[in-house]
């Protein structure tokens, strides 16, 4: 007799199974959306490129362009031309899906390096330090009077003897006893343990934990993710569902794959900004190039920016050159999809109903959490509603 739910008159699991139908209903609308949007952005990348390389020879030098021979200008055109056919190709869901892909693997290799130097913090931290004596606080000869506060750019796991933890020479190594076992007509002659001694015990051990988490954490990021990861293993079709269901079937992963899709289109439109610019480095209309990882920090709102026109960036470097004051503009292209769509009224119609594909997936979100939690918690109920079998012999 299965066992009921006392709180709820609905089955928590097929709540979940209504739900995944459903949102592979929506999934046809949000793909249906997704392509719509990128079509009508294929139209309008290249007059807005274009408009923005006007604007921005029009603010800097507007005779830099006629001072170019027409071989120069007719390569120029060609090349700007052939970047924007590139990036235009690109802009499907099928290699956008396939670019979110590669951004995962990106994240995944930042944050193994990121665990292995940490790992390889602690081991340097746990590495014994030959002829150099340990200095007591207050000691003179240590560089700082006691109650001083010293200032280090270095981790503190860098430092563990300034913790009161004290390195162990034979860390991650298992020694073999070196006194053999007293006998039990003489148990005094064990000496007991100094303070001193537990404490560096104590110290060694989170050392040693320390460092197991940091190896099982850079041992689970360095796993190969399989084909068809968009953002999580939780966006990955389950084998009971169809083989092709091209997009998640549950909401919550159908949410992230929409906002992984919008990070996406941003690195793709960084990218055709970046080559863009440096083809105007190369044509000699440009007199600076910014890096990429400067883009992305505008990208991100981590930098402060001076007002220009669409798809274009100003920025004011702090280098100050005789009496130009306190720094100088750069002034270079960086196409946006928040202002491709100012400037297009057919992109703010398809962005505007894939919010409100987002804000109906929001509402289906908290469903699946409801019900996933219910879930759980009838699971927890189930050994305790059951009954003991009494034709089961006891122990």
């Amino acid at each position: 007799m299965p066992v009921t739910d006392p709180t709820s008159a609905y089955d928590p699991n097929e709540q979940l199974a209504r739900l995944e139908r459903l949102c592979r209903l929506r999934s046809i609308a949000v793909y249906r959306e997704q392509a719509l949007y990128l079509q009508v952005l294929r139209n309008e990348l290249g007059p807005a490129v274009r408009q923005s390389l006007f604007s921005l020879m029009s603010e800097t030098d507007p005779l830099r362009f006629n001072r170019l021979s027409d071989g120069q200008r007719t390569r120029f055109h060609a090349a700007i031309d052939n970047l924007i056919k590139r990036c235009s190709v690109l802009l499907t869901v099928e290699q956008q899906m396939h670019l979110v892909d590669q951004i995962q693997q990106e994240q995944l290799r930042h944050q193994a390096r990121a665990s292995r130097q940490m790992l390889n913090g602690l081991q340097q931290a746990a590495q014994p330090q030959q002829g150099e004596p340990n200095p007591q606080p207050g000691d003179p000869s240590s560089g700082r009077a006691e109650g001083s506060v010293e200032l280090s750019m270095a981790p503190p796991l860098d430092q563990p003897q300034r913790f009161g933890i004290e390195p162990n020479p034979s860390f991650g190594q298992q020694e073999p006893p070196t006194q053999p076992p007293s006998s039990p007509e003489s148990p005094q002659q064990a000496e007991p343990q100094h303070p001193r001694d537990a404490g560096d015990v104590e110290g060694q051990r989170h050392l040693d934990v320390l460092r197991s988490l940091f190896e099982l954490a850079g041992e689970a990021l360095e796993q190969p993710v399989s084909g068809g990861g968009l953002v999580g293993a939780s966006m990955r079709p389950q084998p009971s569902e169809e083989q092709n269901s091209l997009l998640p079937t549950m909401p919550v992963a159908l949410l992230q794959w929409m906002d992984a899709m919008d990070l996406a289109l941003a690195r793709r439109l960084r990218n055709l900004s970046h080559a863009v610019n440096v083809q105007l480095l190369r044509s000699g209309l440009a007199q600076a190039l910014l890096p990429v990882n400067l883009l992305e920090a505008v990208l991100n709102g981590q930098m402060e920016t001076q007002a220009a026109p669409s798809n274009l960036l100003r920025l004011q470097l702090p280098l100050a050159i005789g009496q130009l004051g306190p720094g100088i503009d750069v002034l270079c292209v960086l196409v946006r999809s928040s202002e491709l769509e100012f400037d297009s009224s057919r992109l703010r119609s398809c962005r505007r109903r894939l919010r409100d594909q987002q804000q109906e997936l929001a509402k289906m979100v908290m469903q699946q959490r409801h019900w996933e939690r219910r879930c759980l918690d009838r699971e927890a109920r189930t050994p305790w509603q059951i009954p003991p079998d009494p034709k089961t012999p006891g122990d």
